[in-house]
């Protein structure tokens, strides 16, 4: 189940990844058929071809990670379901019937990103032009929204996770199993509250105890730019690398052992919330 949860984790938390290009290949169209486009690819600096493939493969990441945290899960919500009503629980059983919910997990995750996006991006951007046109003063009146956002991101964080839950464990269709789940989280709010902030503040600090570490990392790096020598600043960060580059096993460990317990916890307390709510 632990590796299960490491692929759960893949979408969540935060990530470090380095690209180092070490030379860019020099771009032409055909044999001068099309010399304005010629032209123009050669004088793209090679700093902006470099920035385009690193954001090209971090999106390409982001896409991978996000795929392997719906199968991951979807194993996660499997298992546990299974072991909760007596089947016997392999990693083989519990991936091949997460697996059989991918394309809906997906779509789950997609359509309440898009939906989460379509309210956010409005406040950002609509906050960040009003600071601007009032020289930063209008920024003191989306704190309070800003605020507001972070319960309501917890909130559909949770519905998310129920949503998923209720498509595999009730086997329903991707509509049923929002209004299910919206039926779930509104007859139990009060549970729902209570287990979300049990699990939210546990999360927060494993977190924070999980970060102590990449802080301890990064103060060699911090004491070789103030002595300020270019040997002391490549050996500190040569040091704050190797540490990093140990330590991220670890973290991915106990990420996916994180990740497991709090998809297992929902998923058991969905089976006693259905229990107890009306069909």
């Amino acid at each position: 189940m632990w590796l299960l949860g490491i692929l759960a984790n893949c979408s969540s938390g935060s990530s470090q990844t380095s690209s180092n290009v070490s030379r860019m290949p020099q771009y032409s169209v055909g044999g001068g058929e099309f010399p304005q486009i010629d032209h123009w690819l050669q004088s793209v600096p090679q700093e902006t071809w470099i920035g385009i493939a690193v954001v090209g493969g971090l999106i390409l990441l982001a896409l991978i990670f996000w795929v392997l945290a719906a199968i991951g899960n979807g194993g996660l919500i499997a298992g546990f379901h299974m072991a909760e009503t007596g089947e016997t629980v392999t990693l083989a059983s519990a991936f091949q019937q997460g697996f059989s919910f991918f394309w809906k997990l997906l779509a789950i995750q997609l359509l309440l990103g898009l939906a989460s996006l379509v309210v956010i991006l409005p406040v950002v951007f609509g906050g960040a032009l009003l600071s601007i046109l009032t020289l930063g003063i209008g920024l003191i009146c989306f704190i309070p929204l800003i605020c507001l956002l972070i319960p309501l991101g917890i909130a559909l964080s949770i519905y998310t996770l129920l949503t998923q839950i209720a498509l595999i464990v009730e086997d329903l269709d991707i509509v049923a199993a929002f209004q299910r789940a919206w039926d779930v989280f509104r007859s139990n709010l009060g549970e729902v509250i209570v287990m979300g902030l049990i699990l939210g503040v546990g999360s927060f600090v494993v977190g924070l105890i999980l970060a102590i570490p990449f802080i301890l990392m990064v103060l060699p790096f911090i004491t070789g730019l103030l002595v300020d020598t270019e040997a002391s600043t490549i050996a500190c960060l040569s040091v704050t690398l190797i540490g990093i580059l140990f330590y991220l096993p670890v973290l991915l460990l106990a990420s996916g052992i994180m990740r497991t317990f709090i998809t297992g916890s929902w998923t058991l307390t969905y089976h006693s919330l259905i229990g107890t709510t009306a069909e």
